[in-house]
């Protein structure tokens, strides 16, 4: 589930499409490649699965009052960042301090909202 969640949005050269797994050696050639392209998407992956975790650990701990999120594991990533990027576009509009809120938390809202959990009978 926190590779769901934090996967990343940038897919540089020669990294797994959304969806597949990056490997330590994959993030290792793109954290060592001298371009700006690859130094941004090292920086915002480290930083993303770092969020994507304190995100998780507050879903997990029940510090969030809409659950977790159930997404299929057949969901491909284009899905997951087109629901971010869509409820990012109609919350900041209604709700523009939202811009203030932090990013990992409004991904995860914004998973939790799109794919939640049923409720148990």
């Amino acid at each position: 589930l926190l590779a769901i969640l934090c996967a990343p949005l940038v897919t540089p050269a020669g990294a797994p499409a959304l969806g597949g797994e990056m490997t330590a050696g994959e993030l290792q050639q793109i954290c060592i490649a001298s371009d700006a392209g690859s130094k941004s998407a090292c920086h915002f992956y480290i930083l993303g699965i770092t969020q994507g975790i304190d995100a998780g650990m507050g879903i997990a701990d029940g510090k969030t009052q809409s659950g977790r999120p159930c997404v299929p594991s057949d969901t491909p990533g284009i899905a997951l960042e087109f629901a971010v990027k869509r409820l990012l576009g109609e919350d900041l509009v209604i709700f523009p301090n939202d811009r203030q809120m932090g990013a990992s938390g409004f991904v995860a809202a914004a998973i939790i909202k799109t794919f939640p959990c049923g409720k148990a009978k």
